[in-house]
C-alpha cells in the first residue's frame, strides 16, 4: 500500500474485507495466528494499525467505505502570480498619478479589463501577502507599498 497518501475506496474496501474474514476465521476455529485481527490486517497489508482502525470505524460508524476527500492540503491562491504583477503595476500607476487606490476600485477594475470577479477579501488578502497596506496621504486613506519596502527598493536603487 502507498505511504503517506491517501488510499482509494477500493483499497479501504479491501481492508474491511481482509479484517471481517479475520475475524470469522477468529469465531471458526481455534488454531489462529493471533486473535488481533486488526493487527493482523495491518501487518499483512504494510499499512500502520492507525490507518486499519480509522477505516474500520467510518465503516462500522456508517456502514459503507467512502472514498477520501481530494482536497488535501492548502488550498492554492485564488489570485495567479501574473494577475499580482498587473495588479502591482496599477497601484504603482495610479499611485504616481496621484489617483486614489482601494480595494473595491481594484475589484471594479480587474472585472472590466479581466472580467474576473474576485471578492474584496480574497484582494485584500493578496494584497497584504504581497506587501501593501492602507496609509495616510492628503488627508485621505490610499493603498500603498509599506515603507520598508520603499525604503529597501531605494537602498538598492542607490547601490545600483
Amino acid at each position: 500500500m502507498s505511504k503517506g497518501k491517501a488510499y482509494t475506496q477500493e483499497q479501504r474496501e479491501f481492508i474491511v474485507t481482509l479484517k471481517q474474514s479475520y475475524d470469522q476465521e477468529k469465531l471458526d476455529g481455534e488454531t489462529v495466528s493471533t486473535k488481533k485481527s486488526a493487527k493482523r490486517v495491518a501487518s499483512g497489508l504494510n499499512v500502520s494499525l492507525r490507518t486499519v482502525k480509522s477505516i474500520l470505524s467510518e465503516y462500522n460508524r456508517t456502514g459503507k467505505v467512502d472514498s477520501p476527500s481530494t482536497n488535501r492540503g492548502k488550498p492554492p491562491f485564488l489570485i495567479s502570480s501574473p494577475l499580482e504583477t498587473v495588479i502591482r503595476q496599477r497601484i504603482r500607476e495610479l499611485n504616481c498619478n496621484g489617483q486614489h487606490v482601494s480595494q473595491r476600485s481594484l475589484c471594479g477594475w480587474i472585472y472590466q479589463e479581466y472580467n474576473i470577479e474576485i471578492p474584496e477579501k480574497t484582494l485584500w488578502r493578496t494584497l497584504k501577502r504581497m506587501g501593501f497596506i492602507y496609509g495616510i496621504s492628503k488627508r485621505r486613506s490610499v493603498l500603498r507599498k509599506r515603507d520598508y519596502v520603499i525604503i529597501a527598493r531605494r537602498e538598492y536603487l542607490r547601490k545600483k
